[in-house]
């Protein structure tokens, strides 16, 4: 996430956060770029699909598909908050373990 919001910030400064939600940890990230379209924001987390040109940006389209398995498979997500020209903001949620209970995935 920090890649592509170095990528497609266009130069811009880069919002890292970090919350408690109740039984849950939420890292954020914002960029000041492009933006993405409303139509593109579930797309964009499949395999190969990208929201820009690979010939102006580069890459496969993988990132954020194997983002969201890594989310997936521990129990979390990862969603998008974006208007185009206005930048993007990604969240990633996980939960939190109790005192004495394992992580899930460990």
């Amino acid at each position: 996430m920090l890649l592509n919001a170095a990528k497609y910030g266009a130069g811009h400064d880069i919002e890292v956060s970090v919350a408690r939600e109740e039984r849950w940890a939420r890292l954020s990230v914002h960029d000041n770029g492009i933006g993405i379209e409303p139509g593109d924001h579930d797309r964009i987390f499949a395999r190969f699909e990208r929201a820009a040109s690979s010939a102006h940006f580069g890459g496969l389209g993988l990132g954020l598909y194997l983002v969201r398995q890594i989310m997936d498979a521990h129990g979390g997500s990862i969603s998008v908050e974006s208007v185009p020209g206005s930048g993007a903001t990604f969240h990633l949620r996980l939960p939190l373990a109790s005192r004495g209970e394992p992580t899930q995935g460990v």
